[in-house]
């Protein structure tokens, strides 16, 4: 059992969070399990007690409790468990780049709901954390792996496809022999045991590079990065194939009837951005297990030619290709200026997202459009 939880928490979160029939469904659709197989029927405490009983035995307990929250993320006792495994994403609140907050937050905490009411505008905190679920499973850490410190953050923009910054795979650009190494790591998790979930890695294909845009020569010598301004064709993106179509595989691949992970939508004209609007950033800093900046009042300015669009988030290394959302999870811009990984950048900013759709032209083909049902 997890450090910190005891065997009664996880029961009562059982209990208050499902009944008979749709313990049967979560088990049977999440972690290819069937109920009846475990245990047998009698009072839900005892079933529940006996079905738990047997994961911890077994060495699946940890898995019954990430998908027994995420199958029912409304429960309050299911929530409080998952966080205190440490599943939940940790969360940097801000408000034009100033921290809100003593520290991170697991989004799942009442303290983030709390912090993130009294800055915005209403809206459904629990609806938003739903919507988060999916999100971050479409998130990845990029590893080279290939004698270079370097690594970034990249998500699913296609059943096979995966978008990150051309800083982040320019060794690999430059030296192709190295593609074999690279590992795009998806729901990585560190458990509060210490333990690390190395959740599910994805290769490249051999057909890998669909295409990719470099950044500004202005922006590689760092002094005035904004003059001359970017070009159209200089929008720090690379565009990568997978060697499977993971956003068409389950979440689970043990249980093939659990949710298919899905991608990211890249809209065909891009959400408007607008001065102070809110920005929510996913990102592997620092190579560490998925983490949010959320700042209430971020975007600051678009420059001329819509190539660039400055916010006041702060980041961290590693934060290099995660992607930018408004508050409905609408992918806005691609995250790739503000890592301190990349030379000594004076502010954050990202690629407008509708810049590197128009780029793309025919290679749009391989973005996911509509997301699988």
């Amino acid at each position: 059992m997890m450090p910190g939880v005891q065997v009664e928490e996880i029961w009562k979160a059982l209990c208050t969070g499902y009944a008979k029939n749709s313990l049967r469904q979560m088990l049977r659709c999440r972690l290819n399990i069937d109920l009846d197989d475990i245990v047998g029927d009698g009072p839900m405490k005892d079933m529940t007690f006996n079905l738990l009983d047997a994961a911890e035995r077994e060495g699946w307990e940890v898995d019954l409790v990430r998908e027994a929250y995420r199958y029912n993320p409304r429960n309050p006792d299911l929530m409080r468990v998952y966080q205190k495994y440490g599943f939940s994403v940790a969360a940097d609140v801000q408000q034009s780049g100033a921290r809100l907050t003593a520290g991170e937050q697991p989004v799942t905490d009442l303290n983030f709901e709390v912090t993130v009411n009294a800055n915005l505008p209403p809206f459904d905190v629990v609806a938003w954390r739903e919507n988060m679920l999916d999100m971050e499973g479409r998130v990845c850490r990029v590893e080279l792996n290939n004698g270079t410190p370097r690594k970034g953050t990249g998500f699913l923009v296609g059943p096979d496809a995966v978008l990150t910054n051309y800083h982040v795979m320019q060794p690999i650009i430059d030296d192709v022999g190295k593609a074999a190494a690279v590992i795009l790591r998806f729901d990585y998790k560190k458990l509060r045991n210490g333990q690390d979930s190395w959740g599910v890695p994805a290769k490249l294909h051999a057909d890998w590079l669909i295409d990719h845009s470099k950044f500004s020569p202005a922006e590689k010598q760092g002094k005035t990065p904004d003059i001359p301004p970017p070009t159209p064709d200089e929008l720090d993106y690379t565009l990568v194939r997978l060697s499977e179509r993971l956003g068409d595989a389950p979440i689970k691949s043990e249980a093939p009837a659990s949710p298919r992970r899905g991608w990211v939508r890249v809209p065909d004209g891009g959400p408007p951005l607008s001065p102070d609007m809110p920005l929510v950033i996913l990102q592997h800093p620092n190579c560490a297990p998925l983490k949010m900046a959320l700042d209430t009042k971020a975007l600051m300015a678009l420059n001329a030619n819509g190539t660039r669009v400055k916010y006041a988030t702060n980041t961290e290394p590693g934060s290099s290709g995660s992607p930018c959302f408004d508050l409905n999870w609408n992918l806005v811009a691609l995250h790739h200026y503000g890592d301190a990984a990349f030379g000594h950048p004076p502010y954050n900013q990202g690629i407008p997202i509708a810049a590197i759709r128009q780029r793309l032209g025919e290679k749009a083909e391989a973005l996911g459009g509509d997301l699988p049902q």
